[in-house]
């Protein structure tokens, strides 16, 4: 099947959805929260360290979908600094999140998301008390062609979540070219490139090289490298893995 670069493919919440691209194709795709190609807390506990010196760090998201990547980074990070902390963690926010798609945009600044037995089992293991972030609801959060799992379920994110992100529409070969950078960006561009050509794939590469400096950090995840050498692509253009789907700039 043919993808067309322009037409990003949404990944939509645990529960995945048989997308139709602007050309024809038809694309599944899913994400959840703290999907397993990041090592979540771990990550967090190293940019703790890494960006210590730094009075502000900027995340950028590409192809965000319905929050729950942003809801994973925001709270591995409060988790990592711990309630007494928790105001160190806030030089993180806000995640600048971004994606083509109108309909995820929407659902991702409705406030809602929803979950099936594994997410919520997930946000149990990685935090003290998922409550803190979020709520029961009796809002549904209908997205068009949406895959309903079973045992799913409706949450509402709380303002500790949706307070620290902005949703907004974007296309990362064109927002790329806007980063500013300091040595201080986290880029996250997680499961998307392995669904364009090589030829486009090393190209946005070359243009995250280009905008990153040395000490800021880019992570892909495992889709991204299925059909092509990531790594090899990433280290080429001058970053050094750091942790699992995570390199630096050097």
């Amino acid at each position: 099947m043919k993808i067309n670069f322009f037409t990003q493919t949404p990944n939509f919440k645990s529960t995945g959805r048989n997308y139709v691209a602007a050309n024809g194709d038809e694309i599944g795709c899913n994400s959840w929260l703290f999907r397993d190609d990041l090592e979540w807390n771990k990550l967090a506990k190293y940019e703790a360290e890494h960006f210590k010196n730094r009075d502000k760090v900027n995340i950028v998201m590409f192809a965000a979908a319905d929050g729950s990547e942003a809801y994973s980074k925001i709270i591995s990070l409060y988790e990592t600094f711990g309630e007494e902390n928790r105001n160190k963690a806030e030089k993180f926010f806000p995640i600048m999140a971004y994606d083509i798609d109108n309909e995820i945009l929407k659902a991702a600044n409705s406030k809602l998301i929803n979950t099936c037995l594994s997410d919520r089992l997930e946000l149990q293991m990685k935090s003290e008390n998922y409550e803190n972030y979020f709520e029961e609801t009796s809002q549904k959060l209908d997205i068009p062609n949406d895959i309903t799992l079973q045992r799913q379920k409706t949450l509402k994110a709380k303002d500790i979540l949706t307070g620290n992100v902005k949703f907004s529409y974007g296309d990362m070969f064109e927002k790329i070219k806007e980063l500013k950078d300091n040595s201080n960006t986290i880029l996250m561009c997680r499961n998307i490139l392995g669904y364009f050509t090589n030829d486009k794939i090393e190209q946005f590469v070359k243009s995250v090289s280009t905008a990153l400096k040395t000490g800021s950090l880019f992570a892909v995840g495992d889709h991204d490298s299925k059909l092509f050498d990531i790594q090899k692509c990433i280290e080429k253009a001058g970053f050094q893995k750091v942790l699992k789907n995570v390199y630096c700039k050097i």
